[in-house]
């Protein structure tokens, strides 16, 4: 009998877009299907299903007969969460890279920030990776900068007042599938504390913390992370 070739849906955080996953997309694409889709939080004031009206909006795009190794990263994880909450049967795996299934309220004050447009890019980058990493200057800094830059800040706004509010820790125990939740070591949001408890709620789930690295440092090489997904 034939072995099906895996088939990945690959969700990105905010304000980025799919074009986070170019090197990984472009790594995975030579073991089967890859499909990057686009999250778009609507701007102004949203209630606290925005992650499950974007999961079902995913689920338009990539319902098939096939299920799917979800995968989603920050913002994207608590989408792939819902995805698979609501739709078990397109799910065959679940990797959650820094992200959490519990509320973050400090980013109601940064959905402030944002839409009066006092974003602090640098400190944002701070936060997002390593000294190091932001000295070099690498394609994934600068990329993440442009995204910054560039943000409808409205629409992360709103993604922002969602991530503050998001709650979903009561029913990630039903969650059936393999999962695979990935935290980074000095992640101020995703923490590994948060992370390490959210895996205690899904039966049978892996748990890996990433050694000194940063909320976005899992893209600085993305023939690891492409790896990382494959096993």
């Amino acid at each position: 009998m034939a072995i099906e070739s895996p088939r990945w849906l690959l969700l990105p955080g905010t304000p980025l877009t799919p074009s986070v996953w170019d090197g990984v997309r472009a790594e995975l694409a030579t073991h089967g299907e890859v499909v990057t889709p686009e999250i778009n939080p609507p701007a102004g004031d949203v209630d606290a299903d925005l992650q499950l009206r974007l999961a079902a909006d995913v689920v338009e795009t990539a319902a098939t007969d096939a299920p799917w190794h979800v995968v989603g990263h920050s913002f994207g994880g608590q989408v792939a969460l819902e995805f698979a909450l609501m739709r078990p049967d397109l799910v065959s795996h679940l990797t959650l890279l820094c992200t959490r299934d519990t509320p973050f309220p400090a980013f109601g004050a940064a959905a402030a920030a944002v839409n009066a447009g006092t974003v602090d890019v640098d400190a944002t980058l701070r936060r997002w990776f390593s000294s190091a990493e932001v000295l070099d200057d690498g394609p994934v800094v600068r990329y993440a900068r442009h995204a910054v830059t560039t943000a409808d800040k409205a629409s992360w706004a709103s993604a922002l007042r969602a991530i503050a509010s998001f709650d979903c820790s009561q029913r990630t125990a039903s969650i059936a599938c393999p999962v695979n939740v990935v935290a980074a070591e000095h992640d101020t949001v995703s923490d590994v504390d948060a992370m390490e408890a959210m895996h205690r709620r899904i039966p049978g789930s892996d748990f890996a913390v990433l050694d000194d690295a940063w909320h976005m440092s899992i893209f600085e090489d993305p023939v690891e992370l492409a790896r990382l997904l494959r096993r």
